[in-house]
């Protein structure tokens, strides 16, 4: 286990505890008694430990053991990654995955190639598996329990929008107006008047927590919008801090500041901590949390709090398509979530590529139906798990890493496991279009920064690329809509980035890119990849 990044270790009655993260609903150390009172006793079943960690409202990872009696467990969304790799005669159970490679060694260039092929196109791999062959990753809402010389892998929570409450629209928005005020409430007890920082951008999901931090009149909070200079998302977020009277800070950035910063051994540094074997980095938020820290502009003891992952929870992800056609088959699902999740380079989504990941979905979407007696009546709640599972637990949630990193700790309100459950029991014709969360919003217009401030109003940053942009796109009339959006990605896409994160690679990179990089990401997973000696991407 590697110390820092929010872990903590010690001892209760001769077990050793490691933990990084948060409880709301229970004092850290009554938890962890709990756990260590539960694998103390021969007795325990396996459904006791689930049920004692599905109990748990908040984020964690931790690691209790002694002698050959350990568990491990990571939250409902895997926000702190934990692995292990099995033998014959040993188990061995990390915070860091690249540890445990080098524990285990293996022979040069030999890697998973399933798994690489998975995060290539995605970002990230599938189920357990990691680059090693031999490493497996602890997955959203799993424990591993070792007793009496067997290994478990169980499943103590499962996202369910299957599981649906059907209710009024009126009220669900009570119940919603509820829910979100204790899920801020519980947040804001539990920080004891430290300063929450907030990074806010255009969207729904940051205004609601600014906003609903505003509505419980809590004062210690600080905003903080980035990216290039003029971009939409810094130019809303403005107008709801000041509207909100929460002091705001603008952290410019630009692709030349961004290669600065991605040169630095701290960037390697951080490259490196965030690693897991199983997905890419994600960097959005890495340089503007640099700039906070270094400028002493907030408290060292502050907490961030993003709006992940608001637009998935409530339901923006929904396909209208799928609910609507009562003869959707599964093919047909799959085909979607490859479309969706699994195009981040255009060369490798060719026929054999596409079949290994379709097999691979296949097998998790039979097991699912089977174990939940599902239909195809619940194809829309299999794709809302399948996000969960995959993308949103593995990627998104990634972006916690930068905070860490950096000494800070951070809490995920829209990923509470209360407000969780709320949206698991909603219908789904109240999640299409985020029909029921933005309605509530407005009409609660906590803060008063619902009525009057434009939501996502998209524009790119540089007036002057817009115009030359527009201008050329006029020439693209006579070769069509697809044309155009190449040549746009091959030669524009790269400056208008607001995150200007694209910086990764050289913009020669780009230009000349002939395989089809989707976005940013592509080029992250390039050179994750690359530096590994894969060279899966031509």
């Amino acid at each position: 286990m590697r110390e820092g990044g929010g872990w903590n270790h010690y001892k209760i009655n001769q077990f050793e505890i490691w933990f990084n993260g948060y409880i709301l609903n229970i004092s850290e150390a009554n938890f962890l008694n709990q756990g260590v009172n539960l694998l103390d006793v021969e007795s325990t079943s396996d459904s006791d430990f689930c049920e004692w960690a599905n109990s748990a409202q908040g984020h964690f990872s931790f690691v209790i053991s002694k002698g050959k009696k350990t568990l491990c467990c990571v939250d409902k969304v895997r926000t702190i990654p934990m692995f292990y790799a099995v033998n014959d005669k040993e188990i061995i159970i990390g915070n860091c995955a690249d540890d445990i490679d080098k524990a285990i060694g293996a022979e040069k260039d030999i890697y998973n190639s399933q798994a690489a092929l998975e995060i290539s196109m995605s970002g990230y791999t599938i189920g357990k598996k990691t680059l090693h062959l031999q490493i497996s990753q602890l997955c959203a809402g799993e424990l591993l329990i070792v007793r009496k010389n067997k290994v478990k892998v169980k499943e103590y929570y499962r996202y369910s929008p299957w599981n649906v409450k059907k209710k009024s629209k009126a009220q669900l928005k009570k119940e919603l107006t509820d829910v979100s005020r204790q899920v801020l409430e519980d947040m804001v007890e539990n920080a004891d008047g430290r300063q929450f920082v907030i990074p806010l951008s255009a969207g729904n999901d940051s205004r609601f927590i600014a906003s609903g931090l505003k509505e419980l009149g809590v004062k210690n909070v600080f905003c903080f919008s980035y990216g290039l200079e003029n971009n939409f998302e810094v130019k809303t977020a403005e107008q709801v801090a000041t509207h909100l009277g929460y002091p705001w800070l603008y952290v410019p950035l630009s692709i030349a500041s961004q290669k600065k910063t991605f040169s630095e051994d701290e960037f390697d540094d951080f490259w490196e901590f965030t690693d897991t074997l199983s997905n890419a980095p994600v960097l959005i938020d890495y340089s503007a949390v640099k700039f906070l820290k270094d400028s002493g502009q907030i408290s060292k003891d502050a907490i961030f709090v993003n709006g992940n992952s608001g637009d998935f929870i409530t339901g923006s992800h929904i396909k209208p398509e799928i609910l609507s056609n009562n003869e959707h088959n599964v093919d047909q699902l799959i085909k979607s979530v490859v479309r969706k999740h699994y195009s981040l380079w255009y060369c490798l989504k060719f026929e054999d590529n596409v079949v290994k990941i379709q097999n691979e979905l296949e097998k998790y979407i039979s097991n699912l139906m089977h174990d939940n007696n599902l239909t195809q009546s619940n194809f829309s709640d299999i794709g809302e798990n399948i996000e969960w599972k995959g993308r949103q637990s593995k990627m998104v949630t990634t972006t916690q890493r930068s905070y860490e990193f950096h000494g800070y700790e951070w809490r995920l309100p829209m990923w509470d496991p209360i407000y969780m459950n709320f949206w698991e029991g909603v219908e789904k014709k109240y999640k299409i279009n985020q029909s029921l969360y933005i309605e509530t919003l407005l009409e609660n217009n906590w803060g008063g920064v619902w009525d009057g401030i434009a939501i996502n109003d998209f524009a790119i940053a540089s007036g002057k690329l817009h115009l030359f942009r527009s201008f050329l796109k006029l020439f693209f009339i006579f070769f069509g809509k697809d044309a155009w959006h190449k040549f746009d990605k091959r030669f524009f896409a790269y400056f208008y980035d607001d995150t200007a994160a694209t910086a990764i690679v050289p913009y020669s990179k780009a230009m000349f890119d002939i395989c089809g990089a989707r976005d940013r990401n592509s080029w992250i997973v390039k050179k994750y990849l690359y530096e590994k000696g894969i060279s899966i991407i031509n």
